[in-house]
């Protein structure tokens, strides 16, 4: 499903999405759409994808605060101002965590291209996201350490979540994703300490 584009970026694996809103999309993304660690891909010109997963959403509302008069009402505003932006949005923060190419080559790590300004990113299916975490030895997350050091509050709950969603997809490799998972929990629990 299409849930927006690309909008700006704060590096080259750090981007921000502009979700859809009513008038832009049909069907008109839900909030379960693009939630924490919803695993996206964002299209390129090539034909590949960039894998990235949503990791943070940022509500931005100009009019708030403002309690000026209105020269037209809310509802009347199609009719007399039909070219009125509607400027309440919805961003989500993507991490790029690799790509995979036209031909389907996974390259997990930080792509050597960047998505351009207003690429397209649709939420991945269950097989794509295996598919991108699926190597000749089994279960890869070559792109870990780039998620530990986002230097956020939310990376480590970002990774508790991967691997609650790789669990699933990777049933067989419940015994080390657990292993991984109380590993990142209990580091989680005592860094804040000091």
């Amino acid at each position: 499903m299409q849930i927006g584009k690309i909008v700006s970026s704060n590096s080259h694996v750090d981007y921000a999405c502009q979700v859809h809103g009513e008038s832009e999309a049909v069907p008109v993304p839900r909030a379960q759409d693009y939630g924490f660690g919803t695993f996206v891909g964002i299209e390129q010109e090539d034909g590949g994808y960039l894998v990235g997963i949503i990791y943070d959403t940022r509500l931005l509302n100009p009019e708030f605060g403002n309690l000026g008069p209105r020269l037209s009402p809310r509802e009347e505003l199609a009719v007399f101002s039909p070219d009125y932006l509607a400027e309440k949005i919805t961003l989500v923060a993507l991490m790029i965590l690799g790509s995979v190419d036209a031909a389907g080559n996974v390259q997990q790590g930080v792509p050597l291209v960047a998505p351009r300004l207003d690429a397209r990113v649709r939420t991945l299916t269950q097989k794509e996201i295996a598919d991108f975490h699926r190597s000749s030895t089994g279960l890869c997350l070559g792109y870990l350490p780039m998620l530990y050091a986002m230097n956020n509050p939310l990376a480590s709950h970002l990774v508790i979540h991967l691997i609650a969603v790789l669990g699933q997809l990777f049933p067989h490799e419940a015994a080390r994703l657990a292993v991984l998972r109380n590993n990142v929990a209990w580091k989680s629990s005592v860094e804040p300490v000091g």
